[in-house]
C-alpha cells in the first residue's frame, strides 16, 4: 500500500469520471479496489513476494493487520469519494449543459417567432382594406403556427351568428356552409365568452355544428381563441392541424398574442372605414349647398342684384376665396374617402407612369409659367409599368407636383424626374421653395397638418394632399422619402415596385 502507483490510480479514477459514464467509472473503481485488496491480502499473509507494508517500520508488529486494513479502507474511501464527486459534478454539468442547450433552442424558437410576428404586424399594418388585412392575417398565422389551415369568423351586427371572413388552407366546401349560429354551436359560444378551445384529437363526440365536414376536411386538432379589439369581441380566430397534436401553453400564449394584435388591427381598419364613410357622406352633403353659395356670391359681385361698391366687392372676394378653399377641402375629403373605401374593391392593373406624366406635364408647365417659376420634366427611359390604375398615378403625381409649385416663390425652380432604381420606378419632385422644418417632418403625413411656414406663404390649403399620396403608395406597395430644410426647398422621392407587362 506504499506504492506511488496508488496515487496514479486515484488520478485514473478522476479521468474515468470525466471521460466515462458513471456506471463505467464505478466499475473501474471496483476493479482498482479489487486489485488493491488482493495486494493487501498478500501483504497481510506475509507472502514472500509482497513489499514491506506501510506503517510496518513505525508501528509494532502486533498492529500489523490493523494498519494494513486501515490503509486499505482509507484508500477505498478516497477512491469511492473521488468517483462519487467526479461523476456527480459531471452529471450536474451535463444536466446544466442540457438545460442551457434547451433554453438556447427555446430562445432561438421564440426569437424566430417574434421576428416573424414583427414582420406579420408590419405586413398587416399597411392594409387599409378589411378583406386584404384578414387574408394576410390567416396566411401569416398558418405559416407561423405550422398548421394546415387558419380561419377568422366575424360576428354579425346582432351578435348571434358567425360568418367566415377569411380562410387559408380550407376547402370551398368547408367554408360554403354559410353562417354559424351561436345557439347551435356550443363550442363557438364558449369561445365568444372568452374561453379558449383547445383539442389535440378531434373525435365524433365533440360538439361541432357540422362534424362530418370537420372529418372530411382532414382536421385532427384545433386551437380557437376569441378575436378581440380594444372594447369588444369581434369574432373567432382558429388554427387547424392535420395531425393529432396537443397544443401546449406556449402555443396558446403565442396564438393569443397574434389574435390580440390582429383584433386591434381589424378594429382600426373598421374604424377607419367608418370614419371615411362618415367624412365622405358629410362632404358630399355639403358640396351642393356650398356650390350654391359660391354661385350666389359671384352673382352679387357681378352686380346682378344691384350695384356693389369697392369695399363690398373686396369683402365678397374674400368670401369667394374662402368658399373655394372649403370646396377644395371637400373635394380632397371625397377623394380620400373614395380611396379608403374602394381599397380592395378596385382592380389594379399594369399602368405606364410615363404616359400619365406626359399628359399632366403641359398642365403644370402652364401653372408654373403663370406663377413665374421654372419647371423641368425628365423621363429616363425605359420605365417599367406599375400595378395601379390611371387615377391613382394621376393623383400621386398631381399632389406632389402641385404642392411643389404652390410652395415655391416666384423665381424658383421645380424639377420632376421619372426613372428606375433597383427594379422600382423612381418618381422625384424637387423644389427651391420654403422647405419644411425638421421638427415637422414626422407629422407631414398627418391629416389636416400644415406647417406654419406653409400657412404663412399660402393661406389656402387642406392638409390632405400628402395623406392621399401616402395612402396611394401604401396601396401600391411603394415607399416615400422626404428630405427638406426650412428655407432650402424640399425633395420627395417615391419608389414603386415595377412590373413587367405580360406579352
Amino acid at each position: 500500500m506504499a506504492s506511488p502507483l496508488l496515487v496514479f490510480a486515484i488520478f485514473h479514477i478522476i479521468l474515468a469520471g470525466i471521460l466515462l459514464s458513471p456506471v463505467s467509472t464505478y466499475l473501474y473503481a471496483g476493479v482498482v479496489l479489487l486489485a488493491a485488496g488482493v495486494l493487501c491480502g498478500l501483504q497481510i499473509s506475509r507472502a514472500p513476494e509482497a513489499e514491506p507494508m506501510v506503517f510496518l517500520t513505525t508501528m509494532d508488529l502486533l498492529y500489523h493487520h490493523f494498519a494494513v486494513a486501515f490503509s486499505y479502507l482509507t484508500f477505498a474511501v478516497t477512491i469511492l469519494f473521488s468517483a462519487f464527486m467526479i461523476t456527480s459534478i459531471r452529471m450536474s454539468l451535463r444536466s446544466k449543459g442540457r438545460s442551457i442547450l434547451q433554453i438556447s433552442k427555446e430562445l432561438e424558437t421564440t426569437n424566430a417567432r417574434l421576428v416573424a410576428l414583427y414582420e406579420m404586424v408590419k405586413d398587416i399594418d399597411r392594409y387599409s382594406g378589411l378583406k386584404e388585412l384578414l387574408d394576410s392575417a390567416t396566411r401569416q398565422t398558418a405559416r407561423l403556427m405550422g398548421v394546415k389551415a387558419c380561419s377568422i369568423k366575424l360576428l354579425d351586427d346582432e351578435k348571434k351568428h358567425l360568418q367566415f371572413a377569411s380562410t387559408y388552407g380550407l376547402s370551398e366546401d368547408y367554408v360554403s356552409k354559410g353562417t354559424v349560429s351561436l345557439e347551435r354551436s356550443p363550442i363557438n359560444r364558449r369561445i365568444i365568452e372568452g374561453k379558449p378551445y383547445v383539442i389535440g384529437r378531434i373525435g365524433e363526440e365533440d360538439h361541432f355544428q357540422f362534424p362530418e365536414n370537420v372529418q372530411r376536411e382532414g382536421i385532427a386538432s384545433m386551437l380557437c381563441l376569441p378575436l378581440r379589439g380594444n372594447n369588444m369581441t369581434l369574432g373567432v380566430f382558429c388554427v387547424y392541424g392535420r395531425e393529432h397534436y396537443r397544443f401546449d401553453q406556449e402555443d396558446i400564449d403565442f396564438f393569443r398574442l397574434m389574435s390580440d394584435l390582429i383584433g386591434i388591427a381589424v378594429e382600426r381598419v373598421k374604424w377607419d372605414l367608418t370614419k371615411s364613410w362618415f367624412i365622405a357622406k358629410v362632404a358630399h352633403n355639403l358640396r351642393a349647398p356650398l356650390g350654391a353659395v359660391l354661385s350666389m356670391v359671384k352673382l352679387v359681385r357681378k352686380g346682378y342684384l344691384g350695384p356693389v361698391n369697392e369695399e363690398q366687392d373686396g369683402t365678397l372676394e374674400r368670401c369667394e376665396k374662402r368658399i373655394e378653399v372649403l370646396g377644395e377641402l371637400i373635394s380632397d375629403l371625397l377623394r380620400l374617402g373614395k380611396e379608403r373605401t374602394e381599397t380592395g374593391k378596385t382592380r389594379l392593373h399594369p399602368v405606364a407612369p410615363e404616359e400619365v406624366l406626359g399628359t399632366l406635364a403641359p398642365l403644370f408647365e402652364s401653372q408654373a409659367k403663370q406663377k413665374g417659376i421654372g419647371i423641368t420634366f425628365e423621363i429616363h427611359k425605359p420605365v417599367m409599368q406599375v400595378t395601379a390604375n390611371e387615377t391613382l398615378i394621376e393623383d400621386l403625381f398631381s399632389n406632389l407636383i402641385s404642392n411643389a409649385i404652390k410652395y415655391t416663390p416666384k423665381g424658383g425652380d421645380v424639377r420632376v424626374i421619372l426613372g428606375m432604381e433597383d427594379g422600382s420606378v423612381r418618381f422625384e419632385v424637387s423644389d427651391t421653395g420654403i422647405g419644411i422644418p425638421e421638427k415637422d417632418l414626422p407629422r407631414l403625413f398627418t391629416e389636416f397638418f400644415r406647417t406654419a411656414e406653409a400657412k404663412e406663404l399660402v393661406e389656402e390649403g387642406t392638409g390632405l394632399g400628402l395623406v392621399i399620396v401616402k395612402e396611394i403608395l401604401d396601396r401600391m406597395g411603394g415607399k416615400i422619402h422626404v428630405e427638406s430644410k426650412s428655407g432650402e426647398g424640399t425633395h420627395f422621392k417615391c419608389l414603386i415596385p415595377g412590373v413587367t407587362p405580360m406579352s
